[in-house]
């Protein structure tokens, strides 16, 4: 999705944050991923202070305030609706 974003001209900016305790994967993830991550800490703890849960898209507009929450658990990206909603919300976030 964020390749066919930005060959579309849609300006956002995609990264993960992992989660405090997971760090033993990260090596599987950005192994697979091109996807920028960050490594949540005890002292940034943003899971917490965003009330994050597993597989949370957190979209957040220019100003940095979060504008809402798309969760691949319950909405599955196999799903092209679901596909479809998630980049679209992208696409909305970028022209406003």
């Amino acid at each position: 999705m964020a390749d066919e974003l930005a060959e579309a001209g849609v300006d956002v900016q995609l990264l993960s944050i992992n989660k405090i305790s997971a760090e033993s994967g990260v090596s599987s993830f950005t192994g697979a991923m091109d996807l920028p991550m960050v490594q949540d800490t005890t002292t940034l703890d943003l899971w917490t202070d965003w009330g994050a849960a597993w597989r949370d898209v957190h979209l957040v507009d220019r100003d940095n305030v979060h504008v809402g929450t798309y969760n691949l658990s319950t909405y599955n990206l196999g799903d092209p609706d679901n596909y479809a909603e998630l980049k679209g919300m992208f696409e909305d976030l970028a022209a406003e």
